[in-house]
């Protein structure tokens, strides 16, 4: 059972110990949406503790209630809190991959830089990799050996196969010892998938593609996760310079691949 918050007339005179910072502007939800979620961090707030009034939230900010429902709706949408009738609104266990899902579909509708996304997709794959492949199953394995085969026909008919790509890839960060990690790039792939990131390539960029992931399949399909880290940059090392990005993994894991 989660801690409460107290009575309404407790939580209205400011039960706990961190109050919310007035808001500037009236007119920003999502200011109003950030202030709540720092005010739950802040309070160390649990699954299951409820929430202040819509009262209260809103003097604590200096905004209209209807201002402060709508944030809170929005926290409801993507899982943070839930209400329940006739007692008030409290937090919810968090799910991230729940959370990503609206991130994603949010994401989607925005411009984003390629560049952006596939520099982000290799600093947490490079992170994770080499914990990951020596977690994978044997089905795991197959399943690579599978989507491996699927670029290769793709690729030797002149053609590309995303799917397989990313499948691969997908494959073996799902079993990265980091769970926030496996779902952030699980969010990174089907963005990757949905913008059609992948460019066009003339076929012998397409077999070197082919002979990188045949270098990373191996490894990982053999536990090595120190081979599979550096056939992965490898990797990376060619994908940036052919789409112009900048290997940003470098300021963090240093230049060296090992």
């Amino acid at each position: 059972m989660g801690r409460s918050v107290g009575t309404p007339s407790q939580a209205d005179a400011g039960l706990t110990q961190n109050g919310i910072r007035p808001i500037q502007s009236v007119s920003l939800v999502p200011e109003v949406h950030a202030r709540l979620q720092e005010y739950i961090i802040d309070n160390n707030l649990q699954p299951g503790d409820r929430l202040p009034s819509e009262a209260w939230l809103a003097a604590q900010m200096g905004v209209g209630r209807p201002l402060i429902r709508e944030a809170l709706r929005g926290l409801e949408a993507v899982g943070l809190i839930e209400t329940r009738k006739g007692v008030g609104r409290f937090v919810r266990a968090f799910e991230v991959e729940s959370y990503l899902g609206h991130f994603t579909a949010d994401f989607l509708i925005r411009s984003f830089s390629i560049k952006d996304l596939a520099e982000t997709r290799c600093l947490l794959e490079i992170a994770a990799i080499s914990g990951a492949v020596e977690q994978l199953t044997d089905e795991d394995c197959d399943q690579i050996r599978t989507h491996l085969h699927d670029m290769r026909t793709a690729i030797e008919g002149g053609s590309a196969n995303t799917d397989a790509d990313i499948g691969m890839h997908r494959v073996i960060m799902s079993r990265a010892d980091n769970t926030i990690i496996a779902a952030l790039l699980d969010a990174v792939y089907s963005l990757t998938i949905a913008g059609k990131t992948r460019d066009s390539r003339p076929p012998e960029m397409g077999m070197q593609d082919l002979k990188e992931h045949e270098a990373i399949a191996a490894a990982a399909t053999r536990r090595d996760g120190p081979a599979a880290r550096e056939a992965l940059i490898a990797h990376f090392e060619t994908t940036s310079s052919r789409m112009g990005f900048r290997p940003l993994w470098r300021n963090v894991y240093g230049k060296e691949r090992s």
